[in-house]
């Protein structure tokens, strides 16, 4: 049977504990900090058998349970792509425009059937930015002041950088804001939708200029940069929250969905439903005391 990686995240539950050591013939347990557990060993039936119960354990005791496959656990992750919206930052960038513009339910009423994968993106995409038509260009100026960073993304960033990863966000939200986001973590590259301006570049005239970022665009750039760095498949990340994040999930060494929505969560190789984005390290075995030293 094959090697394999469990990760538990805090839980004052011994039967999810219990449970997992069931997983495994000879489970080494490590503590990796704040209450998070690390569970390795042989699996005493397949990786998808083993799966399948780490899923059933999260959906009985509300916590992450997930279980990776060794060669993904084991390598160092040299690239990482994200989503921008509700993953690295707490806005959804077009649903703040929209506020702005007094059309705020019609526009989150399309988000929502997006990215729950009930419509198609390039379609919702379109269908909300029209909306917009009009809105002084002034707008995007007060939406990235009003910008709020995940909890816990800094550090994430910050401990990746120090171990040597190229960090790209790929958004299906505006270059504006994915260009201030890039600055402020330290991202190497940005690549997000441009919204189209009047003629006199004060007015957003309803529509996006060039090719939409949807999710096939998200795992060409994650394929792209793989391919430029000479990477392994098993040596790249993704993290995302919505159906448009599966791809690019689904094509990395290992995808995490952070606290997204259903379908996604159970269609991702991995989830983390916690406050702080910085969690994800604990998915790549990287405990506290270690963090901790990174960030020093």
């Amino acid at each position: 049977m094959s090697q394999a990686v469990v990760i538990l995240s805090p839980s004052s539950e011994p039967k999810a504990l219990e449970a997992v050591f069931r997983l495994f013939d000879t489970p080494q347990l490590q503590e990796l900090g704040d209450g998070w557990k690390q569970i390795s060993g042989k699996l005493v039936s397949s990786f998808a058998d083993a799966k399948a119960e780490c899923d059933s354990i999260s959906g009985q005791e509300t916590l992450d349970c997930n279980c990776l496959k060794y060669e993904s656990f084991s390598t160092n992750k040299k690239l990482v792509v994200f989503d921008m919206d509700s993953t690295l930052i707490q806005q959804e960038c077009i649903d703040e425009i929209a506020a702005e513009a007094g059309i705020q339910k019609e526009v989150s009423t399309i988000t929502s059937l997006a990215m729950n994968g009930e419509i198609d993106f390039q379609e919702s995409l379109r269908r909300r930015v029209s909306l917009l038509e009009g809105l002084s260009v002034d707008v995007i100026d007060k939406i990235i002041a009003k910008i709020t960073f995940t909890p816990g993304a800094k550090e994430l960033c910050r401990v990746l950088k120090k171990l040597g990863a190229t960090l790209v966000v790929a958004s299906g939200g505006f270059i504006p804001m994915a260009n201030y986001v890039k600055e402020q973590l330290g991202l190497d590259y940005a690549y997000a939708n441009m919204l189209e301006y009047s003629h006199d570049g004060k007015y957003l005239n309803g529509k996006v200029q060039g090719a939409i970022v949807d999710g096939q665009r998200k795992a060409e750039i994650l394929r792209q940069k793989k391919a430029e760095l000479g990477l392994d498949v098993v040596e790249t990340m993704a993290v995302g929250d919505g159906a448009n994040d599966l791809i690019m999930m689904g094509e990395s060494g290992l995808g995490v969905a952070y606290n997204a929505k259903p379908k996604v969560q159970l269609m991702a190789s991995s989830k983390i439903n916690q406050t702080s984005l910085q969690n994800v390290l604990y998915l790549l075995g990287i405990n506290k005391s270690e963090q901790e030293r990174l960030l020093a």
